[in-house]
């Protein structure tokens, strides 16, 4: 009961280092756009497969919607909540993620209200719609050019998204393979291949695998086991009957397929494969770069319309610069130190910040290393 502390006062124990707490940024957020029966232009959130169903996503009301959330949440394999968004199924995947369309992705993301860093594009068309003669539907091509778009302009507004777009196929026997390696998008890739054999795609599963690790991690990572379904196809073809030097093809044109592995069980994805050959062509280092804008967004946030300090020359102040370094790679070091190799930021004193009332900071990320491949030199020797 003792409560000694001499005359009344009032104390105040004054705290430091709280502008440098953490900041909080999810690796993965995820949405689904896809064709809905019932509940087209409605967003809803969901937790669960269950959750899913009693808020109407159903199997007799909404089949196609209710087999991509089933698939989500036997590879998720608990509870995580995902955001969906229903459309006609006249509206095409192009038109899904065309940013001045308000009634697809763009909708989807506004509703998330910025959070959203992982989108799944599918769509059960009509019995009427033609998919082209190609091996990939057409609309899967078109996909890839909007969606560029509405990446873009998601990465300038400092809520950056991936896509990842169902890859339907239209005709397996044609030999002229889309690339989408070729169509210089690094914010999607074209998911191949399902666990059914009507030429969908199993954009349920890798939306799943994807937010159910950590952003480095590679959807196809071997220490996380195989994938929860239990067969494979691409078109009506099983994995199974494809050779290997034909899943090799599919890979290196740039899309993400699941494979099987020489002494392993079940399926894997193979290289998260971007629709790009620059530093965003696999998922991973999208992803990464994504999560290091939102942190440093918010790192540098607080700073805006405050004042710095300018030396007789014009130049920064060396201080002023160093200090707002050092908050930008706390920052990134607290939140992300075990998800990369290393960061850089850098301030260059030498700029005119009265005159234009802009500070450029230069940063870098220096991603890890994967073993996609591992290569072993073994033969016979007399000795050891």
């Amino acid at each position: 009961m003792a409560q000694d502390s001499g005359t009344p006062k009032v104390s105040v124990n004054v705290q430091k280092n709280n502008l440098q707490r953490q900041i909080l940024v999810l690796d993965g957020v995820p949405g689904i756009v896809a064709t809905s029966a019932t509940k087209i232009g409605e967003f809803e959130r969901v937790f669960s497969l269950a959750d899913a169903v009693e808020k109407g996503y159903t199997l007799e009301d909404e089949p196609f919607l209710y087999g991509i959330i089933e698939q989500f949440y036997n590879e998720i394999g608990g509870s995580f909540e995902l955001a969906i968004l229903g459309v006609e199924d006249t509206m095409t995947m192009a038109q899904m993620c065309t940013n001045t369309n308000l009634n697809g992705a763009r909708k989807l993301l506004l509703s998330g209200a910025g959070a959203i860093n992982l989108i799944g594009i599918a769509r059960k068309p009509s019995q009427a719609y033609n998919p082209g003669n190609d091996f990939l539907d057409v609309d899967v091509v078109n996909a890839l050019t909007t969606s560029r778009v509405l990446a873009e302009y998601q990465q300038s507004i400092n809520r950056p998204v991936r896509f990842l777009i169902e890859g339907r196929v239209a005709n397996l026997e044609d030999d002229t393979i889309f690339q989408p390696k070729t169509a210089s998008n690094g914010y999607a890739g074209v998911v191949l291949g399902n666990d059914v054999s009507d030429g969908s795609a199993g954009i349920g599963s890798a939306l799943a695998r994807a937010c159910k690790f950590a952003a480095h991690v590679k959807i196809g990572n071997g220490q996380n086991g195989p994938l929860a379904i239990t067969q494979a196809f691409i078109g009506d073809k099983a994995i199974e009957d494809f050779y290997p030097e034909e899943l090799d093809a599919f890979t290196n044109a740039g899309y993400i397929i699941a494979h099987k592995r020489e002494g392993a069980a079940g399926y894997y994805y193979s290289v998260d494969k971007m629709a790009s050959t620059d530093d965003y062509s696999i998922l991973v280092h999208g992803r990464i770069i994504d999560k290091a804008q939102r942190i440093l967004t918010a790192a540098t946030t607080p700073f805006l319309e405050t004042d710095i300090r300018i030396n007789p020359d014009g130049s920064i102040n060396a201080t002023d610069a160093k200090y707002l370094e050092n908050v930008c790679l706390q920052q990134l070091q607290s939140s992300m130190s075990e998800q990369v190799s290393g960061f850089a930021v850098s301030i260059n004193t030498n700029q005119d910040v009265i005159s234009t009332s802009k500070i450029n900071i230069q940063g870098a990320v220096q991603p890890l290393g994967y073993t996609s491949y591992i290569i072993f030199d073994l033969g016979l020797t007399k000795t050891l």
